[in-house]
């Protein structure tokens, strides 16, 4: 579980050699850890990192703003200041190797404002529009959940803009801006529709973005229709569409990643006949490889009674057992072989939920929701290059608890939406593609007997065709910390202590051969 905490490492002789290390000064303290990212080179590999915070308070309510950009090994390549007004904030930050976008909301002005750099930290032309009343009614409510689902980076080509809008009832338009010199587009829901209409981008390429709509004709209506929608980066048609629930083996699609000839491959878990897929027990993984006009070249189905149990040399049932698994990363190897990289999960009961639903029906205050996803194990599923399950690798790791987002929608709905939130472990993974490896990495609140709990940085390595975990334990103390990707084989240590308004930069080295 995640916690709120400095991070001094431990073990140094066993796990670490000599860090770098680096010092940022007077930073605001309304300074959030998400407002700060690995800059990756085109290999995804890191180049350096950028930073935004609040420097100081000027008159007339402006703000004077820092963006500073660090090379890989933590050396500071330039610094750039940002005036803006006291009710501006930061939704959302991206990096998309080329440039990184600020998206800055202010509701008193109604405005939206898109602010961007290059690696330098030269800042580009600024791009605004103007918000609605209904359209900050939504994005407060985004807000409240701690999420901003608002823009999302097409690596080497721009970024998309996720901007609800006012039309009928609420709708959306994805505004893509280029920064590689091509055309900007924009795709957007009927403005007519009678329907509540939402996207998520969920993953991209040069060639295709993939985004799930998800359409309801009532805010408290629970039948929710999901499309998967594949539209041209290029010039933003819709290039075809899929809706599953009707299907003789209904779906709910969860990942999306692409193979070598740019086919996609889409991945979820499969129901039985006449079941919502909302709301009941799926019977298993899905795996279906679909071509650029759309037609299914293949399909899998990897029952969790027949197929997973065995692998996982489990007697009873699966997901009674061990619970879902949400996906967060699906590496495929230079051996043309998939790894999915998961963490088991299960909507469980909170005793503090149930204790203030019963205040609230006393008169303590507002509806409250009295389940929870109960986050556990992390887990990689090993798939063949014909979508066979071959193996099944389950790493322990300590509980993680998250309140849902409602008590109707099924487990994988409130797990998908909280993971906008941080609700689970799981922290990144880099793959590298020389060496034909990769590192996923989570943090882990262990709780030990005897001794102080710790937290934990783990590693799933996989190597020469091998798996491994690698962990290092770090101490806990009241400051916010993150921990950002590396050059390969390091990891970044990121401390904000609000107190003496400083940023702590630690790069380590982990214990890899």
């Amino acid at each position: 579980m995640k916690k709120t905490s400095i991070l001094l490492l431990t073990c140094l002789v066993a796990n670490l050699t000599l860090a770098q290390t680096k010092n940022i000064d007077n930073v605001n303290d309304t300074f959030k850890v998400k407002n700060s990212g690995a800059i990756l080179n085109k290999d995804s590999d890191v180049d350096g990192y950028y930073f935004f915070y609040e420097l100081d308070k000027l008159k007339k309510g402006d703000r004077e703003f820092a963006i500073q950009i660090l090379d890989k090994n933590l050396n500071e390549i330039a610094q750039k200041n940002y005036i803006d007004n006291k009710n501006t904030f930061l939704m959302k930050s991206s990096f998309n190797n080329q440039q990184v976008m600020f998206a800055m909301a202010n509701y008193k002005e109604k405005k939206i404002t898109l602010l961007s750099f290059d690696t330098k930290a030269n800042q580009l032309p600024k791009v605004e529009f103007p918000l609605e009343s209904k359209e900050i009614r939504y994005l407060q409510y985004m807000q409240q959940s701690g999420d901003f689902n608002v823009l999302f980076p097409i690596e080497n080509k721009g970024f998309i803009f996720n901007k609800f809008e006012d039309n009928k009832n609420i709708g959306y338009s994805l505004k893509y801006y280029p920064t590689n010199g091509d055309t900007a587009w924009e795709y957007s829901s009927p403005k007519d529709s009678k329907d509540y209409l939402a996207i998520n981008p969920i993953e991209a390429n040069d060639k295709y973005l993939v985004a799930l709509e998800s359409s309801k004709s009532s805010l408290l209506s629970r039948k929710i229709t999901l499309k998967t929608k594949v539209i041209d980066i290029k010039t933003g048609d819709l290039l075809f569409e899929k809706e599953y629930a009707k299907n003789k083996k209904p779906k709910l699609i969860t990942n999306v990643f692409f193979d070598n000839k740019n086919n996609l491959i889409l991945m979820g878990e499969y129901f039985k006949e006449g079941d919502n897929i909302y709301t009941d027990k799926s019977l298993g993984l899905a795996m279906e490889l679909i071509d650029s006009t759309g037609k299914t070249i293949r399909e899998e189905f990897i029952s969790w009674k027949d197929d997973v149990v065995k692998l996982a040399n489990i007697k009873g049932d699966y997901l009674d057992e061990k619970g879902y698994v949400f996906f967060h990363k699906i590496v495929k190897t230079n051996q043309n072989e998939f790894y999915a990289v998961g963490e088991f999960y299960k909507k469980t009961v909170s005793g503090g939920g149930v204790a203030l639903s019963a205040l609230s029906m006393l008169g303590g205050g507002g509806p409250t929701n009295v389940t929870q996803l109960t986050i556990t194990n992390s887990v990689v599923f090993k798939f063949n290059s014909d979508f066979k399950l071959t193996e099944i690798k389950e790493y322990e790791k300590g509980k993680s608890r998250a309140p849902s987002l409602t008590d109707f929608g099924s487990p994988q709905l409130n797990a998908f939406a909280l993971k906008g939130q941080g609700a689970f472990d799981y922290e990144y993974t880099q793959v590298d593609k020389v060496n034909d490896r990769f590192y996923s990495c989570f943090i882990d609140y262990e709780r030990l007997k005897g001794e102080k709990n710790k937290n934990a940085f783990k590693t799933i390595i996989y190597d020469e065709g091998k798996l491994s975990e690698d962990k290092i334990y770090l101490q806990n103390d009241a400051v916010e910390f993150r921990v950002l990707p590396a050059k390969l084989g390091n990891v970044l240590l990121l401390e904000y202590d609000k107190k003496l308004k400083k940023l702590n930069l630690h790069l380590e080295k982990m214990n890899i051969n």
